[in-house]
């Protein structure tokens, strides 16, 4: 019995390290305004670390090439949702700049993967600006001088307006996405909007994923001519094509395969095998 509850001691101890890796680190982000200017992006940075239920660490703010850095702690009751305060006065500041302590909630969204919250600072310009946090596996030299880039904070704001969750929800996101066919009635190159959630996921992946392009590859089953079932698998293709496009998706991303009836996955002697050759495939380059 002793070693039992020994075990699950040092279970519950391993959880706690565990969970505290998990959010422990740098996580980059910035501060928005959406009733003023929903255009700006202020580049921020909080670097801590969790020590059983305790957090301690650095909040960082740099605007128009100020940086002003503060202190940071906060105790961890729920680890996706606790309050960081900062300290009174900050580590790094402009000249003539006052000094404004501030607060705001450390509050994961599972959906999208970002922190999300609300800058708590009374009597400072950012009081009330929405705070969006992602995790950031770069390590950071805190000097004194701008480290942050705009260009990723003005990225990360498109990014969430757009719906495109965090960097790293998206790279699992990738990780675990499969291609399924589109399938094509007879003869035909009409997209059935059953389809419509799928590919609207393709579109989803493929704007997460600036490095992406995605090859679309039309086939057909083995009725009619070669260079008939040819232009039909191009026009299946062209059909995608014209989907993604219309979903914000540039044509430079895009690749077009036709296959015509020479890549069948089925016999094409019976009717269900007609049919899963009657298809669009996909695959990311």
């Amino acid at each position: 019995m002793r070693l039992s509850i020994i075990q699950a001691l040092l279970f519950i101890s391993c959880l706690s390290v565990l969970d505290a890796q998990k959010i422990s680190g740098n996580w980059i982000g910035i501060l928005t305004n959406f009733k003023q200017d929903s255009s700006k992006a202020i580049p921020v940075l909080l670097s801590h670390q969790v020590i059983l239920n305790f957090s301690n660490g650095s909040f960082r703010i740099e605007e128009n090439g100020t940086v002003l850095q503060y202190e940071v702690s906060g105790e961890i009751t729920n680890k996706k949702n606790f309050t960081f305060v900062s300290s009174k006065s900050p580590m790094i500041k402009p000249k003539g700049e006052p000094s404004v302590p501030f607060s705001f909630q450390f509050s994961l969204n599972d959906s999208s993967g970002y922190v999300e919250s609300i800058f708590n600072a009374p009597g400072s310009p950012f009081d009330g600006y929405h705070l969006f946090l992602e995790r950031e596996i770069k390590t950071y030299e805190l000097v004194s001088s701008p480290i942050l880039s705009t260009g990723i904070s003005k990225a990360m704001l498109s990014n969430i307006k757009q719906g495109i969750p965090a960097k790293e929800k998206r790279f699992r996101e990738l990780q675990q996405f499969e291609f399924n066919p589109v399938y094509f009635e007879y003869n035909m190159h009409v997209l059935d909007s059953m389809y419509t959630p799928y590919l609207l996921r393709i579109c989803r992946i493929l704007k997460s994923h600036s490095d992406l392009r995605i090859n679309i590859i039309g086939n057909t089953d083995g009725d009619g001519s070669e260079a008939f079932n040819l232009q039909l698998s191009k026009q299946r293709a062209d059909e995608i094509k014209q989907f993604l496009i219309q979903h914000g998706i540039p044509t430079d991303r895009m690749i077009e395969t036709y296959n015509g009836e020479l890549n069948p996955v089925d016999s094409n002697d019976t009717e269900s095998g007609k049919q899963k050759n009657r298809r669009v495939d996909f695959q990311f380059i």
